[in-house]
């Protein structure tokens, strides 16, 4: 009878966890740069896969252009990402009386066309107001993030044993709300690992277009 209740707990057990997300611990990110190997100093080895030994960069592109004819550039600029495998956020063009047009776009491209997208947006350019490029390693977050995944489905896995080895009512309750905090956190974790996996795959490009003032009236 005991070792039906312990059954029963943990098919209880099974549902408010979910499965272990073993396919998030094994599928392969999106690109690195592989020309530099970097470990992880201050963790045990991360597990084995087709990333180890490769450095996750996030990179960023953040410009500010005076143009002649904001709206004009900034519909070269979206054919430009959609030619260069990317994707356009987003987009807007304003105007106020008395006021020069503004535009922005806020795009997400292959890193490696982000050298040639800046190219020609500055050549567009009657003046290049600002033009920051930003890299971020976070190869080191990054395993660190994926062994604690891995830890966290061990950790879910054992939980499961030891209530269908017999576990008492009370001691499957107490395990059940650790295996939801081990769930939640879990969760919490995928999500940070598909935020990177998804910024290392695509860089951010963002820009905003001033057009010229008005012109003075002189008498």
């Amino acid at each position: 009878m005991k070792h039906l209740v312990a059954l029963a707990l943990a098919a209880s057990l099974l549902a408010s966890c979910g499965p272990a997300s073993i396919a998030a611990t094994t599928a392969t990110p999106t690109p690195f740069s592989p020309e530099i190997s970097v470990g992880c100093e201050s963790c045990t080895p991360a597990p084995a896969g087709p990333w180890i030994g490769r450095r996750l960069i996030l990179q960023s592109a953040n410009l500010s252009l005076a143009v002649d004819d904001p709206v004009r550039v900034l519909a070269q600029m979206e054919g430009a990402v959609a030619e260069m495998g990317g994707v356009v956020l987003s987009s807007s063009t304003w105007s106020s009386p008395g006021s020069p047009t503004s535009a922005s776009l806020s795009a997400r491209i292959p890193p490696e066309a982000l050298l040639k997208l800046r190219r020609l947006a500055t050549g567009l350019a009657s003046q290049v107001q600002n033009d920051n490029v930003y890299s971020q390693d976070a190869t080191q977050d990054y395993l660190r993030l994926r062994q604690r995944l891995d830890e966290l489905t061990l950790a879910e896995t054992h939980l499961l044993e030891i209530i269908t080895r017999g576990a008492d009512r009370q001691e499957a309750r107490s395990f059940m709300i650790a295996c939801q905090m081990v769930a939640q956190e879990r969760a919490n974790i995928e999500a940070q690992i598909a935020d990177y996996d998804g910024r290392a795959g695509l860089a951010s490009f963002d820009l905003s277009l001033n057009g010229p003032g008005p012109m003075l009236m002189i008498e």
